[in-house]
């Protein structure tokens, strides 16, 4: 990927968006962010050098802001996991349409590829094997699941066709510094946030779920690899390779804080997988990418930029 490209983010304004945007300008691209929110609700220094535009997925406005553009990052979601089986149909419109159309606007201008995030902690369902390949079965349990994999087959379909080259992510639990901890994805920012106010943890079930965390920098670098990938292969998963329970995440944040974690234990929910571990080898081998940050290393980061913030609150 040569310097100086435009590169729209859908999404810039998220977690891994704000991360994406400025690593693509200190990589020197153009970058120019489209999201609903329009800016991030804490710009830093880095944040002068994007261009912020407020728009909706497929929408007029959203087709205005991919002119010109050399890449596209689709990162944007209108819904979470735990929450899109509440609403399917709006699921369906507010993601599957809306990337629909805005895969028909890449292609009527010529873009010369779009990198999608994809989810791998729910597209593959129940694991019959750990880790998880990216050949596993897909049987999502979520409408979040369904949609990520009905965008996959579209992109599959826009790259038969000749019209839109593509790359997909299957990106499993981000975490890590400046993480939204009032949402409720994301369990290292949430559980971290709980314990520095010394409010108990809620786990929905017994917390023997095991979760594969991947630390946002190391996100990000997978998708600045695959944006100028030249290889075959159009699907990867980027996680840490490592499975851990919500129990021990748990311990861990006790060993960090000095004390015992309280913990309520709720009954499980049906949107839930009991173990998911991604295997990582193909973007190992491929894109010539591996996690670099440990878990204990990336928790380490996340409990002292939270400290930090409600140092500052006081």
């Amino acid at each position: 990927m040569g310097n100086g490209l435009l590169c729209v983010v859908l999404g810039g304004t998220g977690f891994l968006g704000q991360r994406l945007c400025r690593g693509l300008t200190e990589a020197g691209h153009k970058v120019r962010s489209i999201s609903r929110s329009g800016l991030p609700s804490k710009p830093g220094p880095w944040s002068s050098h994007i261009e912020w535009v407020a728009a909706a997925v497929g929408t007029e406005q959203c087709a205005q802001g991919l002119q010109g553009a050399d890449l596209i990052f689709h990162l944007a979601s209108a819904t979470l996991p735990s929450t899109s089986n509440a609403d399917m149909v709006y699921d369906l419109e507010a993601n599957v349409v809306a990337t629909v159309r805005v895969l028909e606007m890449a292609a009527s201008i010529g873009v010369p590829r779009l990198v999608f995030v994809s989810s791998g902690g729910t597209v593959y369902g129940a694991a019959h094997q750990i880790p998880i390949p990216e050949s596993h079965p897909t049987e999502p349990i979520c409408s979040y699941g369904i949609h990520k994999l009905a965008l996959e087959k579209y992109l599959q379909l826009f790259r038969l066709q000749g019209r839109l080259d593509s790359v997909i992510l299957r990106i499993s639990n981000l975490y890590g510094e400046s993480q939204d901890c009032t949402r409720p994805q994301g369990a290292v920012a949430h559980f971290v946030n709980r314990a520095l106010e010394g409010a108990p943890i809620e786990i929905w079930g017994d917390g023997s779920a095991v979760r594969d965390y991947i630390y946002i920098n190391d996100a990000v670098t997978a998708l600045l690899q695959a944006a100028s990938y030249a290889g075959t292969e159009r699907l990867f998963n980027v996680g840490s390779g490592q499975g851990i329970t919500l129990n021990r995440l748990t311990e861990l944040l006790g060993q960090r804080l000095s004390r015992t974690i309280a913990v309520e234990y709720r009954p499980p929910r049906n949107c839930d997988v009991q173990a998911n571990v991604l295997d990582i080898s193909r973007a190992q081998r491929e894109l010539s990418w591996a996690p670099s940050v440990p878990f204990e290393v990336g928790l380490e980061r996340a409990v002292r930029a939270a400290e930090k913030r409600q140092t500052a609150r006081v």
